[in-house]
C-alpha cells in the first residue's frame, strides 16, 4: 500500500486533466492587447539575502518576457505577496525589466490570491478598455485561473497560455510512472489541492 502511494501515476491523471486544454497554445494570430502574468509567491531562501521569485513564478515571468518579445504587447503583473519590503508585483516588474529586458506597463500589487488577481486586474482592464488578454500562468493552474478571470472580467476575452505542459500530450503511461518517487507526495498535494480549489470556486463563484 505504501508503494502505491509513492507512484507518480497517482497524480498523472489529475495533472493531465488540468493541462490537456492548453497543450496547443498558439499566440501568433491572436488579437490580444495585453499580457497578464499572475503572481505565484516569493521566497526568502535566496543567496542574494532578499526576497526572490519562487520557481513557479520564475517560469511565468520568463514566458511573459518571451511573449512580449514575440508580440510587442504591454505587460501587467499582479500579486502582493507577504514580504513587507517589496510586493510580489514590484519584484516581478524589477526582474522582467532588469533581467529579461522586458517592460511592464501596469502593476497590480493588492492581490493575495488568484481570485484577487482577477478581481483587481479586471478593474485595470475596464479602466483602459482592454478586451482581450493573454493570461500567463503554469499550465496546471490555467483551468482555474481562466475560470475565475472569466467570472470577474466577463467582457474580456481571456486566452490562457503557458510555457509548457508537465503531462504527456497523449497520456501514454511510462515505466517511470510506476517507479516510487519521494517527490510524489509533493505533486499529489499540489495537483489534488488545485482540483479541490477549482471545484470549490465553481460552486461558489
Amino acid at each position: 500500500m505504501v508503494w502505491l502511494f509513492f507512484l507518480p501515476i497517482t497524480y498523472a491523471i489529475p495533472l493531465y486533466w488540468l493541462e490537456k486544454t492548453y497543450f496547443n497554445n498558439c499566440y501568433e494570430e491572436s488579437k490580444a492587447e495585453l499580457i497578464v502574468i499572475l503572481g505565484a509567491g516569493l521566497t526568502s531562501s535566496s543567496t542574494m539575502q532578499q526576497p526572490n521569485l519562487n520557481l513557479m513564478l520564475l517560469e511565468r515571468v520568463r514566458f511573459g518576457a518571451f511573449l512580449q518579445r514575440e508580440t510587442s504587447l504591454p505587460i501587467l503583473v499582479t500579486g502582493a505577496g507577504s514580504h513587507s519590503k517589496v510586493t510580489e508585483a514590484e519584484l516581478m516588474k524589477k526582474v522582467l525589466e532588469e533581467e529579461f529586458c522586458a517592460s511592464v506597463k501596469y502593476v497590480e500589487d493588492r492581490s493575495n490570491s488568484t481570485l484577487e488577481n482577477a478581481k483587481f486586474t479586471a478593474e485595470i482592464l475596464r479602466e483602459h478598455n482592454i478586451k482581450t488578454i493573454f493570461l500567463v500562468s503554469n499550465s496546471w493552474h490555467l483551468k482555474r485561473a481562466s475560470f475565475i478571470f472569466e467570472k470577474y472580467a466577463r467582457e474580456v476575452n481571456v486566452i490562457p497560455i503557458a510555457d509548457f505542459a508537465y503531462a504527456s500530450k497523449s497520456f501514454n503511461f511510462d515505466k517511470s510512472d510506476f517507479v516510487p518517487s519521494l517527490a510524489t507526495p509533493y505533486y499529489q498535494r499540489r495537483f489534488y489541492l488545485e482540483l479541490f480549489r477549482l471545484a470549490w470556486q465553481k460552486l461558489t463563484l
